[in-house]
C-alpha cells in the first residue's frame, strides 16, 4: 500500500466476480487504501468508537448471517486499512493469527471474514 500502486484517481475497483474468496456471495467495491499512518491509525481509532457494545451491537446472535462472524468489540487485533465505496471498514485481523491476518470486512449490519490474507483479498477486486 505505501507503495502508491493501488492509487486510483478517481471510482472504485469494482469485484471481478459477485464472490468473496471462500464464495459466498458478495456486492461492494474497494472504495479507497488509506495512504499514510495517520490515517491508517485514525480509522483503526475510530472502530472502537464507532462499534460499541449497546445491548444490540456486541450481543450474540442466535443465526449469524451467512459468512458473518460475532460482532467485534475488541479492536485491538484489527487495523483499519481502506473502506468499500460506501465507507464500510475493510481491516487486516490479527486476532486469530498474528503472522497472517485474515481480512474481514463490514457488511452494513454484520462483520464477514473476505478472504484469508491480503493477497487473496487483493484477487476478487479488479485492481
Amino acid at each position: 500500500m505505501s507503495s502508491g500502486c493501488l492509487r486510483r484517481e478517481k471510482g472504485s475497483w469494482p469485484l471481478r466476480e459477485e464472490l468473496d474468496a471462500f464464495g459466498q456471495r458478495l456486492e461492494t467495491g474497494l472504495g479507497e487504501f488509506l495512504e499514510t499512518e495517520a490515517d491508517i491509525e485514525q480509522a483503526t481509532d475510530a472502530l472502537s468508537r464507532n462499534f460499541k457494545a449497546d445491548g444490540i451491537y456486541g450481543q450474540p446472535s442466535e443465526e449469524p448471517e451467512l459468512g458473518g462472524i460475532p460482532d467485534i468489540v475488541d479492536f485491538s487485533g484489527l487495523l483499519c486499512f481502506g473502506s468499500s465505496g460506501d465507507g464500510a471498514p475493510f481491516c487486516l485481523d490479527y486476532r486469530a493469527n498474528p503472522e497472517s491476518p485474515q481480512i474481514v470486512w463490514w457488511d452494513d449490519i454484520y462483520w464477514r471474514v473476505m478472504a484469508p490474507d491480503f493477497d487473496t483479498f487483493l484477487r476478487l477486486f479488479e485492481v
